[in-house]
């Protein structure tokens, strides 16, 4: 029979994988929570409409990489490819719009037909956050604050770096792509085969090609500073000043881009120092239009969205949490097996601390069991203890047994390892 695997560009998460994710999450949440975001959870599916609208048919998104069907119903549906757009249709959907606080978190799959290759899954998992309806650059402060809060309770900041730009208001953004327009059609001929349909849909995407010809072409290209009115240019600088305050250390990087037209102002990505080319783990801006794209009010939002799995390549050799603790619970007879779960019941809300309970096997098979799982003891029931009142203790790493009243072991074990 034919083995049964993944599908490509999938992944199964499991023992050291999930334990990276949930602390990424875990941090991520803790630290959005404390500035007051609300959690918000969107379905994985999502009408089609909701990402043609937001991110154009032009995107690379809509033209390669969704996962798009037509259901029963004969409706389109898409698997949710990104969260902001789906968040911005929820605001919409609910009528979030009276809501005093609309600042929000998500976390969850996200699906793209890409080429699978490091560091770019075909199924992968996005944190994110939105902070809509404040057109000012403290908010834009705000969420890179929160970003790199984030870079550095996971001990990452040696191996990140982050880089911003600035997009303008729509008039600047138009002046500059009629330029940079007349620019890369010089060199049209030259570009790729990919930067050559952008020249006319969407000419800043060239920008951010990875072509080594493409970026070679547009190193001479003009740079959107040369084409700021006076209010671009202030929200910009002010954005810089309150970062520099913060003593959050960040590049300028000229080329950083989004193609769509309601990103606007604020551009910014963490990225690794490595040369990987999906070496992006942390990217956002500003973007007002969205919502209205979708048929909602005029309101503006900026926000960003962190790759779990990227970010957990750079987990690996760093030694941010401790090794979870393991205790056996081991009884010398099968007829004091139930008592095991008794015990269990007074340590059942510890932290940090797994239980595992050996049910089947002899005394020396259980033993045997507990020291390949790495406990670093065992509470041992045994039947002359057990009358007495008391456990035994047994410690795997000195080999010292001792004993502990029932009623004491839950403070015995605090008193050990909390």
């Amino acid at each position: 029979m034919e083995k049964l695997n993944t599908i490509k560009g999938t992944k199964d998460l499991f023992e050291k994988d999930l334990l990276y994710h949930d602390e990424i999450i875990a941090n991520a949440g803790k630290i959005s929570r404390c500035l007051n975001y609300e959690r918000i959870v969107t379905p994985i599916i999502e009408s089609t409409n909701v990402f043609v609208r937001t991110l154009g048919k032009t995107s690379d998104i809509i033209s390669k990489e969704m996962y798009t069907f037509i259901d029963q119903g004969k409706d389109e549906i898409t698997l949710r490819p990104e969260g902001t757009a789906a968040v911005a249709r929820a605001l919409i959907s609910n009528s979030l719009y009276e809501n005093t606080c609309q600042k929000y978190y998500y976390f969850g799959p996200m699906f793209r037909r890409e080429k699978p290759q490091s560091g770019r899954l075909r199924q992968f998992n996005q944190f994110g956050l939105e902070y809509f309806n404040q057109d000012n650059f403290l908010s834009d402060t705000e969420v890179i604050f929160i970003a790199n809060k984030l870079i550095e309770s996971l001990n990452i900041n040696d191996q990140v770096v982050l880089q911003i730009n600035t997009l303008g208001n729509r008039v600047s953004r138009e002046t500059y792509k009629e330029n940079l327009k007349k620019y890369f059609l010089k060199y049209k001929q030259d570009l790729s085969h990919d930067s050559k349909v952008r020249l006319e849909m969407n000419v800043l995407r060239i920008l951010d090609s990875k072509d080594s010809k493409d970026k070679e072409i547009a190193l001479g290209a003009p740079i959107i500073m040369d084409y700021l009115d006076l209010e671009s240019k202030t929200f910009y600088e002010n954005l810089k000043n309150s970062l520099e305050e913060l003593k959050i250390k960040f590049y300028e990087n000229n080329n950083l881009v989004r193609g769509l037209d309601y990103y606007n102002h604020t551009a910014f990505e963490f990225v690794t120092k490595s040369e990987k080319r999906q070496n992006t783990i942390i990217a956002g801006g500003r973007y007002n239009g969205l919502v209205k794209s979708l048929g909602g009010k005029d309101i503006c939002g900026v926000g960003w969205a962190a790759g779990i799995e990227r970010i957990s390549s750079l987990l690996e050799d760093k030694l941010f949490r401790q090794k979870k603790k393991i205790i056996s619970i081991i009884s010398t007879s099968d007829e004091l097996n139930l008592f095991g779960f008794k015990i269990l019941d007074k340590l059942i809300e510890m932290t940090n601390i797994s239980f595992n309970l050996h049910l089947s096997g002899t005394f020396k098979k259980k033993i045997s069991k507990a020291n390949k799982i790495n406990s670093v003891g065992s509470i041992i029931i045994g039947d002359d203890e057990i009358k007495s009142g008391d456990l035994i203790w047994k410690d795997f790493q000195t080999g010292k047994q001792e004993l502990v009243k029932i009623k004491e072991i839950q403070t015995f074990i605090t008193t050990r390892f909390l």
